[in-house]
């Protein structure tokens, strides 16, 4: 009496092999693609990053005081008072220059806030700043910053010498 034993030969073994690591392979492959492609697809909001940056910048723990000087300011530019704890005032002018958005201070220098924008606008009032932006993408946004309320004596003082003008 002979047993027939029903077992794999050597070269379907090796078969098997073979086509698990080609759908193995298929599977790494497929899965970098897919990160690839999120990546491309997902940039990273540089208009959130900005408004994130500058808020901070606005209300950071050396700021006593952070307002807009609605007299001084324009659709094409902003100007910021920020008041220390010793209340040392700094004027920052916001602006719209080549591809940016940056702020600048009288004495010089700039910071830029936000790039690659093709166009923008500030609309001001008292307590408030709206930056309308336009990407070079063509996406638009709109940044509103909550600020103090320009204090009465400086808010005097701008209409008094805007009506001796």
């Amino acid at each position: 009496m002979k047993l027939k034993n029903r077992g794999f030969m050597l070269a379907e073994a090796m078969f098997a092999v073979l086509i698990t690591l080609l759908v193995v392979l298929m599977l790494q492959n497929l899965l970098k693609n897919m990160t690839l492609a999120n990546k491309a697809e997902h940039r990273t909001d540089d208009v959130v990053f900005s408004y994130v940056q500058f808020n901070r910048f606005l209300h950071d723990r050396h700021t006593k005081l952070a307002y807009v000087d609605v007299a001084n300011s324009t659709s094409k530019k902003a100007q910021i008072v920020k008041v220390d704890q010793d209340n040392n005032e700094t004027i920052y002018l916001l602006t719209f220059y080549k591809n940016m958005i940056r702020a600048t201070t009288p004495e010089g220098g700039h910071m830029p806030l936000l790039l690659n924008v093709s166009q923008s606008n500030f609309v001001t009032r008292s307590g408030q700043l709206r930056i309308n932006v336009t990407e070079d993408d063509g996406r638009k946004s709109e940044l509103y910053f909550k600020l103090a309320k320009q204090p009465e004596k400086k808010a005097k003082n701008e209409q008094t010498k805007k009506a001796k003008s």
